[in-house]
């Protein structure tokens, strides 16, 4: 689901921003079949550059970035990342994700419900999820997948 017009990111350069442990699901995928909906001219997944790529030298090129917000919540590192591609003047775009089934919407700024964490917040966060997923898969290899949430 988007509140975005189809061609809102037409010939634009997107960086996604989302955190480390949503890279290479099937959440980042959905996400990313959303972003090129709109048409961008690139949209670019930092989870395909590696650690070596300069991320600070591709929001610099990006005109857009959208950041996921996760339960509500940007990660410290997502956090940075927009405001970082603020001071550079980018647009920015807020996607709200649940969990992989519950993607959307897509709105333009970032909503004033949306906390940011800290460093420590984001910390025991991502924690809390991994636990939640680890425990979901070890259970799966037992009695069926359940399934992870992201």
């Amino acid at each position: 689901m988007t509140y975005m017009e189809k061609d809102a990111f037409a010939s634009k350069i997107v960086y996604f921003s989302h955190p480390v442990f949503s890279h290479r699901t099937k959440t980042e995928r959905r996400c990313m079949k959303i972003l090129k909906k709109l048409n961008p001219k690139e949209v670019i997944n930092p989870a395909n550059l590696g650690l070596r790529h300069d991320i600070e030298e591709q929001i610099n090129r990006s005109d857009a970035i959208v950041g996921m917000a996760v339960s509500g919540k940007f990660t410290y590192v997502v956090g940075k990342e927009l405001e970082l591609a603020e001071e550079r003047g980018a647009e920015l775009f807020t996607l709200m994700v649940e969990n992989k089934n519950d993607i959307g919407p897509l709105v333009e700024g970032v909503p004033k419900e949306i906390v940011h964490l800290s460093q420590e917040e984001s910390k025991e966060f991502v924690e809390r999820m991994i636990t939640g997923d680890l425990r979901e898969s070890i259970l799966s290899l037992f009695i069926g997948n359940l399934g992870r949430r992201f």
